[in-house]
């Protein structure tokens, strides 16, 4: 590429990134609010600065882009990644290109990295001649796969087909399950005044090709489709309300080679890791192309508030509902022994289960004061303090009490869960499921 080309498209980007920093643009300063005025007036000035310094002066540049690169990561670790505030994804993404514009070490280095952003601008182009209705956000282009390559992926018996099941439970009180109903059933049970859980069996997703022709149980082909270099928020340890605790942004590859091919003869529950509760699919659209958003997400849904007393009044506190304005999908994958203790979403959910097997166990919101939530006002407010399959009964004695139902979740089936609903959950051996919020 010759070097008038690479300026051309270096101007190009930092033209636009400095366009979206407009303090005048009441869009853009939302996308910002979270940041203080002087980390953006940094990144401000340093998107102006790049267009006039000389040679001598760009290693300043770089040391104020890295810094507010390392700034927005310290931000990304402050919080579940599912929380983090749109500000400071964009101030990592914007002074990471930043970063990249200005200080790509050496001549070849910055010919590399600029064709692969004239590449990407042409693959755009293109994509956008074939649907005008496509928005594809470039913080989600890190990398460009051949679908060709990976619809040519033998469907070979990967490590993670020989799956080891985990310390299943013994089923008491089990959830009743039913095939698969019409959507006026389903609308009508939905909709009801205190709807509760079932299974859902039989073909309802059964015909999804994460489940037929292009099963995600074989991990060579779901990591060549999701990509080895993509970057995924990862939760390490046994489960959120643990002390120890914390996430990592890592590469696909290494998640699946080090925490989930590795656990299958591994029985320490201690290494743990989760990609839980992320929107996969925005990050990788062609992950879509797998599976569908079953029919029953599309039932109309009213608001409403349910007490959560023992006898169904609000003097123990309230559920409010309000339907989401479009179906909330989101991933969650990870080895055997992931634990999700037990909590309630605001949102009706059908949970789609892919790989593996899951044990859940469901509670109503009438049993809510035998659970022991966390304080309300805290960011555990929605989970319980109760160890579910090993709980302290002199700490928290009226648990034993409490009524509940339970399953074992498997590949091919939904799990329905009104909201408010109680539940805890335990992967039993490799697992990937797909939840549904409606």
């Amino acid at each position: 590429m010759a070097s008038f080309s690479i300026k051309k498209v270096c101007n190009s980007v930092i033209a636009k990134l400095l366009e979206t920093h407009n303090f005048d643009s009441n869009t853009e300063k939302n996308d910002f609010i979270h940041c203080d005025k002087a980390t953006i007036y940094l990144l401000y000035q340093c998107l102006k600065d790049v267009f006039h310094v000389t040679s001598e002066e760009i290693p300043m540049i770089l040391i104020k882009a890295t810094s507010l690169v390392d700034y927005a990561v310290e931000k990304l670790h402050a919080y579940p990644y599912k929380d983090v505030p749109i500000s400071w994804r964009r101030l990592h993404t914007d002074a990471s290109l930043l970063k990249m514009m200005t200080g790509a070490p050496g001549n070849n280095r910055k010919e590399m990295l600029f064709n692969l952003i004239e590449e990407t601008e042409k693959i755009l182009r293109e994509l956008e001649q074939i649907n005008d209705h496509s928005t594809i956000q470039s913080t989600s282009l890190k990398r460009t796969i051949d679908d060709n390559s990976i619809k040519n992926i033998p469907h070979k018996k990967s490590k993670a087909n020989v799956t080891k099941v985990h310390n299943i439970p013994i089923i008491n009180n089990p959830l009743p399950k039913i095939p698969q109903p019409s959507l006026t059933t389903f609308a009508s049970h939905v909709t009801s005044i205190n709807p509760t859980p079932f299974i859902i069996i039989d073909s309802c997703i059964s015909h999804w090709p994460a489940l037929s022709t292009r099963p995600w149980s074989n991990l060579d082909y779901l990591s060549n489709l999701i990509g080895k270099e993509r970057i995924v928020p990862i939760e390490i340890g046994a489960k959120y309300t643990d002390d120890t605790w914390t996430q990592k942004l890592m590469n696909f590859g290494e998640f699946i080679e080090k925490w989930v091919k590795n656990s299958i003869d591994d029985d320490d529950d201690d290494n743990i890791a989760y990609l839980a509760q992320h929107d996969l699919f925005a990050q990788i659209p062609r992950l879509k192309d797998d599976i569908m958003i079953p029919d029953y997400c599309f039932v109309d849904t009213n608001p409403f508030i349910i007490g959560i007393g023992d006898d169904g009044d609000s003097g123990s506190g309230s559920i409010q509902y309000l339907p989401p304005q479009e179906v909330i999908t989101n991933a969650w994958f990870g080895p055997k022994g992931t634990i999700s203790p037990m909590h309630t979403d605001p949102y009706h959910n059908l949970l789609a289960q892919v790989i593996g097997q899951k044990y859940i166990r469901l509670y109503s919101p009438n049993e809510t004061s035998k659970l022991y939530p966390f304080e309300q006002d805290g960011l555990l407010g929605n989970t319980s303090q109760v160890e579910v399959e090993s709980p302290d009964l002199e700490r928290f004695p009226l648990f034993s009490s409490a009524l509940y139902q339970e399953c074992i979740l498997k590949p091919g089936e939904l799990l329905y869960i009104p909201p408010g609903w109680w539940h805890y959950v335990r992967s039993l051996d490799v697992s990937f499921s797909v939840s549904f919020w409606f």
